[in-house]
């Protein structure tokens, strides 16, 4: 059986995003076209426990999609986008912020 290829990155840049990050990782969630996707997620410089939740998620076994976490040194949001660019290897790609 041939694995189907993914399609489609989102990758979403943040920086101390622990308190609102959740929101978009939900939105994700209950999208209906969303299968054999992935969400990159980049944490420029985090101090907070951003990183802590994205790992959490990492082991739900029902996202329906891959989730990938790079972290990054502080260097602001062009230098967040650079590092996902960097790590994406699907066709299409989109950010989508933390807080959307």
């Amino acid at each position: 059986m041939e694995t189907q290829k993914k399609t489609l990155t989102v990758f979403t840049p943040a920086y101390n995003r622990a308190y609102t990050i959740h929101k978009c990782y939900e939105s994700l969630r209950r999208q209906t076209l969303w299968t054999e996707e992935t969400w990159i997620k980049t944490t420029n410089g985090s101090t907070d426990n951003t990183a802590e939740l994205i790992k959490q998620w990492q082991t739900v076994t029902d996202n329906g999609f891959e989730i990938r976490y790079v972290y990054k040194e502080n260097g602001g949001m062009h230098t967040a986008h650079n590092t996902a660019y960097e790590n994406i290897d699907t066709e299409l790609n989109t950010c989508i912020d933390s807080d959307d």
